[in-house]
């Protein structure tokens, strides 16, 4: 029972946050506790409930919606808590920056710019209450998640990597920081 991998940590500067229009048919809005029921057909039932408690936590969930049927979602946070992440971080998220997280979009309708509109929503709706980055981790095998990425935001900088051992339950972590004259990705 050993797992061990590593996934890049992104900051996004805010102020350069792209507004493209959104995909045809497609709207984000914030989550509501009526949307739960709607919400547990992409993400199941189980999810749903550790949903309601990160809503009522502070978390901010955003939905995009083709007509009345939830497409996608994706997360955003104050802080990281135990209740965001499944292992404690090496790292500390600074006070200017909203934690993002947890983006999600049907197979079927991946590649139809669902995950950029969400990600863009997230990242204006961080910048409107009051942040100056956004914070997000994406694997480096995770190509999908990699262009969107790139496509959210200019001064996107790489901050660093964290590698991790999950070894019999326990999970061990180290950061590794980026140096700042290479970190900028376009």
């Amino acid at each position: 029972m050993v797992r061990a991998g590593h996934v890049i940590v992104f900051a996004h500067t805010l102020d350069g946050v792209s507004e493209p229009p959104l995909p045809s048919g497609i709207r984000v809005a914030l989550a509501t506790e009526q949307d739960w029921s709607a919400l547990a057909a992409v993400a199941g039932q189980r999810e749903v409930s550790r949903f309601r408690t990160l809503l009522t936590r502070g978390r901010r969930c955003l939905i995009a919606w083709r007509d009345d049927k939830p497409v996608g979602y994706a997360w955003l946070a104050d802080e990281i808590g135990p209740d965001v992440v499944l292992w404690p971080l090496p790292l500390e998220l600074p006070a200017v920056a909203a934690y993002l997280w947890n983006l999600y979009v049907l197979p079927a309708e991946r590649s139809n710019g669902i995950g950029s509109a969400l990600a863009n929503a997230r990242l204006r709706l961080a910048r409107e209450e009051g942040f100056r980055e956004g914070w997000r981790m994406v694997s480096p095998s995770n190509e999908p998640s990699l262009r969107t990425v790139r496509k959210s935001a200019s001064g996107t900088r790489v901050v660093g990597e964290i590698r991790f051992v999950q070894l019999l339950g326990r999970t061990y972590a180290r950061f590794t920081p980026h140096s700042a004259s290479t970190a900028v990705i376009s």
